[in-house]
């Protein structure tokens, strides 16, 4: 029978001390590959433990690959193990330092609500691969020849065609700039536009853009975000003649702009002789009603409409694109002309032919069906869970995430350090805040793209645990 002595556990949640007794003797080869564990039960008893301290432990022990669980036996250690309980591939490992092997461990979270990291088999490799073969054969002669620095033009006139039918923007493929990500974009824009500009950002927002415009000499005017997105009437009082907007859904509060207001900021932008820059990062998932027209479909001539295809293919296609207006466009032409291309033409070329020939939006189209599924099964699982009486969820409509509200919660940050012993992580929304934060206490980013639902379970009840 295993026993342990829980007294030297130091500064260790017990659960989180039993994981790693088993865990060294697994690694020891003291139990073996193919051995049974005790029942939780069993050894709850044993040691004088909660049921719980127990099930915590063996799950843990199933993530990470040491033990499986067989349905109505118990757990086991995993076949496979050398003589040190490792593949023999991974013997290394076992001579790492402790500290080496407990940083490894905090950093293998069960869940990970912060991150929006799209699904490990999202990606089309198939259609990609054979779709770049074909570029490969058909184009030799196009990689032997300096591309164009807005980007190749079957892309650019790829990207324009999808504009028109899916989003209504009437631009032509000269309007259109494209780049290796929203980054690079932001920086052409201010070479254009000057960096003595007093610029306004949504407060809660995507606190990199700030730091980009901050880095670039901008001074930033942090702006309010209520139920209907940027407060636009703060804006005519204030010296702003450039605006960064996520109306489709801002981020973190996932709140869309209503055609009212989207009204007054294009008003605002005419009178004020100012630009408006559209962010539009995942307006492609939306899951109920109709999509949300873009305000440069409503008024482009002050609008600067920005893209990526980071958050519908893979982080690893940098591609991001942006429209300028027309005015703009002809600045671009005569001001940055001498700029060499940033992006690979290959890549260009293929990714062309995957929006031309139809794939981009049936993948769209696939993967937007997947995550109101994913979504569905995570508002179900919340709603069955242990959290349902102290939490309740807000703007889960589009996107990849919502914002979960805990209800008496005294300390945010004390139940977050509770939270990541258990190895749970998820953002505070009050953290993407420049000078409301308290207004945001007790409210949280949730994240769903790529959650496992056999984590789930586990992750919601040791919430609402560590809530108490």
């Amino acid at each position: 029978m295993l026993t342990y002595d829980l007294e030297k556990r130091g500064k260790h949640p017990i659960y989180e001390y039993l994981y790693l007794c088993i865990r060294n003797d697994i690694l020891k080869g003291t139990i073996k590959a193919g051995e049974k564990l005790p029942s939780k039960r069993e050894m709850a008893r044993t040691l004088d433990v909660a049921l719980i301290t127990v099930e915590n432990a063996y799950a843990q022990l199933a993530i990470e690959g040491y033990v499986t669980a067989k349905e109505k036996s118990g757990y086991f250690v995993s076949a496979g193990m050398g003589e040190s309980g490792l593949p023999a591939e991974d013997e290394e490992i076992a001579s790492q330092s402790s500290a080496q092997k407990n940083e490894k461990t905090r950093k293998e979270w069960l869940v990970d609500f912060s991150s929006g990291e799209l699904r490990r088999d999202a990606f089309p490799f198939s259609t990609w691969a054979k779709l770049a073969r074909r570029v490969m054969n058909d184009r030799e002669e196009a990689f032997l020849t300096k591309p164009e620095s807005k980007g190749v033009p079957e892309l650019r006139e790829a990207i324009a065609a999808y504009l028109r039918k899916a989003k209504g923007i009437s631009v032509d493929e000269n309007q259109i700039i494209v780049g290796p990500g929203t980054e690079y974009l932001h920086h052409i824009l201010l070479q254009l536009l000057g960096r003595s500009r007093i610029v306004a950002v949504e407060d809660p927002g995507y606190k990199k853009v700030g730091q980009i415009y901050e880095g670039n000499g901008l001074k930033c005017l942090h702006v309010p975000v209520d139920q209907g997105g940027m407060i636009v009437k703060r804006l005519w009082d204030s010296n702003a003649t450039l605006v960064h907007v996520a109306p489709a859904h801002q981020f973190p509060t996932g709140c869309v702009m209503p055609i009212g207001r989207r009204q007054e900021l294009l008003a605002w932008a005419k009178a004020q002789s100012a630009y408006v820059i559209e962010d539009d990062y995942d307006s492609e998932f939306r899951f109920d009603g109709r999509p949300i027209p873009t305000l440069a479909s409503l008024g482009g001539e002050r609008v600067i409409y920005m893209n990526t295809f980071t958050k519908t293919l893979a982080p690893s296609i940098r591609i991001a694109y942006m429209v300028l207006p027309r005015d703009l466009t002809d600045r671009y032409e005569k001001k940055l002309f001498y700029y060499s291309a940033a992006l690979s033409a290959f890549e260009q070329y293929t990714l062309a032919a995957f929006i031309k020939e139809g794939y981009y939006e049936r993948h769209v189209s696939r993967m937007r069906n997947y995550y109101r599924q994913q979504r569905d099964k995570i508002l179900t699982a919340l709603a069955q869970s242990p959290m349902a009486p102290r939490c309740t969820v807000e703007e889960h409509a589009a996107g990849l995430h919502f914002i979960l509200k805990v209800k008496g919660l005294g300390n945010d940050e004390k139940w977050l350090r509770r939270l990541e012993e258990h190895a749970i992580r998820l953002s505070p929304v009050a953290s993407y805040s420049y000078e409301r934060a308290e207004k945001y206490q007790h409210a949280f980013v949730i994240y769903y793209s790529d959650l496992d639902e056999g984590k789930l379970t586990l992750a919601l009840r040791l919430m609402a645990e560590c809530l108490n």
